[in-house]
C-alpha cells in the first residue's frame, strides 16, 4: 500500500513527464501529441500540491479517466524500442505508485 505522499509525488512526476514529453522532439510525434492532449486534462500542479491527504483519493477519482490514460501511455512508452533507457527507468519509477 502506498502513502498519500507517495501518490501525490508520483502524480506530480506524471504531470512533469507529460510536460517534458509534449515538447521532446526526440520522441515520436504521436507520443508528443498524446502527452500534450493528456496534459490539458491532467490536474493542475497547484491542485495536486494543495490537496490534503483525505482529498487526494477524491482528486484521483475525479481525474480517473485522464490518469488511466496517462498510465496507459507511460506503460506503452516504457516497453517501446523507441524509448531511451533513461526515460524507461523514469517511467518505471513514476508507475510504481501512479494511479
Amino acid at each position: 500500500m502506498t502513502t498519500p505522499d507517495e501518490r501525490r509525488r508520483n502524480l506530480i512526476w506524471g504531470r512533469e513527464a507529460l510536460e517534458e514529453q509534449s515538447v521532446d522532439v526526440a520522441l515520436p510525434k504521436n507520443w508528443r501529441e498524446a502527452s500534450a492532449e493528456l496534459l490539458i486534462r491532467y490536474p493542475a500542479l497547484a491542485m495536486i500540491r494543495d490537496c490534503g491527504d483525505h482529498d487526494l483519493e477524491s482528486l484521483q477519482i475525479q481525474y480517473a479517466n485522464v490518469l488511466a490514460a496517462a498510465r496507459d501511455l507511460f506503460q506503452r512508452m516504457r516497453v517501446s524500442s523507441a524509448c531511451s533507457e533513461g526515460r524507461r527507468y523514469t517511467l518505471l519509477v513514476i508507475l510504481r505508485h501512479f494511479y
